[in-house]
């Protein structure tokens, strides 16, 4: 399905946000308590994997060849993208916010 105008910026609009411009911003202590709530949506890095880089990579791909993947296998087929091998019981996914994620076998 072709993408509209509209999409397409907001596809390349968002690979360059979070491209970013390289600061590296880190929160504050908030005195040794942890907080309660819901964890974070995904984490930046898994066993010295980065889930931050390859989304990229993949959000990258997505504007470059106007194509959205049906899975991470998919996508690696197509894109033959550097991906270091997953923790044992993982595999790597697409989410449906085409982030790149860790998920049980």
């Amino acid at each position: 399905m072709p993408l509209t105008k509209l999409q397409l910026t907001l596809i390349v609009s968002t690979a360059v946000i979070l491209a970013g411009c390289g600061q590296n911003s880190t929160p504050a202590a908030s005195g040794g308590m942890a907080t309660q709530g819901s964890p974070p949506p995904a984490a930046e890095s898994y066993e010295g994997i980065d889930l931050a880089q390859l989304t990229r990579d993949l959000k990258r791909w997505i504007v470059v060849t106007k194509q959205r993947p049906t899975s991470f296998e998919d996508y690696a087929a197509k894109a033959k993208p550097t991906v270091p091998p997953p923790p044992a019981g993982k595999k790597f996914a697409i989410s449906k916010e085409m982030r790149v994620i860790l998920v049980d076998r």
